[in-house]
C-alpha cells in the first residue's frame, strides 16, 4: 500500500465505514466509495487492492479503537487506589478484567451495526501478512495479559490464558449477537446485560480461585 496522501486514505476509510453503516459489503463496490469521497476508484487502488482489503482495514480501525478504550478503562481502575476493592486494599485483577469485560460488551450493545460488520460481516483477513492478522487480536492481547497477571498472583487457574481469553471474546460476542440479532430468549431482547452477565459469570467462576 502506497502512503503518500495519509489524509486520502483517512478520508477513504472514513465514507466506506459510513456506506457500511447502511450497505452490506456485497453492496458496494469501489466506484461507490470514490463517488462519496470526490475520487475516481482507481485513487483508491492505489492504496488497496480490493474493497474487501479496504473493509478489513476499516474493521481493524474498529477493533483498535475498541481496544484502546478498555486499556482506557483499565487504567482507570489501576488510579483508583484509594477506593477499596474486593480484596480490601485497591481494585484488583479481577475487578479490572471485569471491567475489560464490560466496555466490549458495552460497545457493541452501542454499536450494533458496527460491532455486527467487524465480527461477521467483513470478510476476515485471512490472506494478510501475519503482523497484520495479528492486529485483529488486540483486544484479546490485552485480555490474555490481564489474565496472566491474575495468574501469576494466584488468583486465577488457566493452563493456556490466550484459549481461555479467546472462549471468553467468542462465547461472549454470541451471546451478543444472539441479543442484537433477536434470537435469545424474547425477555432478553431490551435487557442484553443481563443476558450476557450470566455468561460471564460462568467463566469468571471457572477461572477465579473462591
Amino acid at each position: 500500500m502506497r502512503n503518500s496522501n495519509p489524509q486520502l486514505i483517512i478520508q477513504i476509510k472514513k465514507q466506506a465505514l459510513e456506506l457500511l453503516m447502511h450497505k452490506n459489503p456485497e453492496e458496494i463496490g469501489m466506484r461507490d466509495i470514490a463517488s462519496v469521497c470526490g475520487i475516481t476508484a482507481t485513487n483508491i487502488y492505489h492504496y488497496y487492492k480490493d474493497k474487501n482489503e479496504l473493509f478489513q482495514s476499516v474493521s481493524l480501525d474498529c477493533l483498535l479503537e475498541l481496544n484502546e478504550r478498555i486499556k482506557a478503562a483499565v487504567k482507570e481502575d489501576s488510579a483508583k487506589k484509594d477506593l477499596p476493592g474486593e480484596n480490601g486494599t485497591s481494585i484488583s485483577i479481577k475487578e479490572k478484567i471485569k471491567t475489560a469485560i464490560s466496555v466490549y460488551r458495552d460497545w457493541c450493545f452501542e454499536n450494533p451495526r458496527r460491532a455486527l460488520l467487524v465480527m461477521q460481516g467483513i470478510k476476515s483477513a485471512t490472506d494478510a501478512l501475519p503482523d497484520i492478522i495479528e492486529e485483529y487480536y488486540a483486544c484479546n492481547r490485552t485480555g490474555e495479559n490481564l489474565l496472566k497477571e491474575a495468574v501469576s498472583q494466584g488468583l486465577a487457574k488457566s493452563e493456556n490464558p490466550r484459549l481461555d481469553i479467546g472462549i471468553l471474546v467468542s462465547g461472549l460476542w454470541g451471546c451478543i449477537e444472539s441479543v442484537i440479532l433477536k434470537k435469545s430468549e424474547i425477555e432478553y431482547w431490551e435487557d442484553g446485560k443481563a443476558f450476557t452477565d450470566r455468561f460471564v459469570s460462568m467463566w469468571i467462576d471457572s477461572i477465579f480461585i473462591h
